[in-house]
């Protein structure tokens, strides 16, 4: 197994608890997740933007841990924030 490091954007809010994937595989590489956001800070959709072809696990560990992540809550934001979460998976 390998570990992973996580960077997002989600213009002014900040991430509350960015979930580390519990990723068991062998491969490598970068899985940029696209997210919406509600007003409470909840992940309410999360979709692959981008990620290796050839690992379909770490794509299912990656969304899975978007859809558990929490930010910031906002009055002022809309219903569902668009932003992003990239996960770079490294093999050991």
């Amino acid at each position: 197994t390998g570990p992973s490091v996580i960077s997002y954007d989600l213009d002014g809010r900040k991430a509350l608890d960015l979930k580390v994937p519990a990723y068991k595989g062998l491969g490598a590489g970068d899985v940029l997740v696209g997210i919406k956001v509600n007003p409470k800070g909840r992940v309410v959709d999360a979709a692959i933007l981008s990620a290796p072809s050839n690992d379909q696990t770490i794509q299912e560990f990656a969304i899975d841990a978007a859809k558990r992540s929490r930010f910031e809550a906002s009055t002022s934001a809309p219903s569902q924030q668009p932003g992003t979460i990239l996960y770079r998976f490294i093999a050991k």
